[in-house]
């Protein structure tokens, strides 16, 4: 039987599971679920962002594979893209290329996107991101659909 190693490390909260995937996998869920409560336990850090970076839900320290399974994103490549370019926007990018956006999902080790530009564009038909000199931003309706 094959086995299953993963370990992850959010800040000071660390988690690592050996065992069968399908063992592994539930404990995996089991901790993005106590995710939030384990980050309210633990003292803040000394230094405050300043308030124009604070995020509802502070996500610029949580991996991007983390980010889209709490997105719950699944295979839809639309909605991976659009919580990509979130994630990136959480970490201070402002404007985000498409390239931007496929090296973290590949740094990630993500599934890659089939077509990138033609997913920008689908998602700019919606109105969750708009075009911006050579790269895109994303609308607050874009960061509203992933909840």
């Amino acid at each position: 039987m094959a086995e299953a190693h993963i370990q992850i490390e959010v800040g000071k909260v660390k988690f690592t599971a050996e065992g069968s995937p399908e063992w592994v996998d539930k404990k995996y869920e089991e901790f993005l679920r106590h995710m939030t409560e384990l980050q309210r336990l633990l003292p803040a850090t000394s230094q405050e962002e300043p308030e124009d970076r604070k995020l509802v839900g502070d996500q610029s320290s949580v991996p991007l594979a983390i980010y889209l399974k709490q997105k719950n994103v699944g295979a839809n490549q639309n909605n991976r893209f659009l919580a990509a370019a979130v994630w990136l926007k959480s970490k201070g990018q402002n404007t985000i290329k498409t390239t931007e956006v496929v090296k973290a999902l590949a740094e990630a080790q993500q599934q890659r996107l089939g077509n990138p530009s033609d997913i920008l564009n689908q998602n700019v038909k919606k109105g969750f991101c708009v075009r911006s000199g050579d790269g895109f931003y994303v609308t607050p309706e874009g960061e509203a659909s992933l909840r």
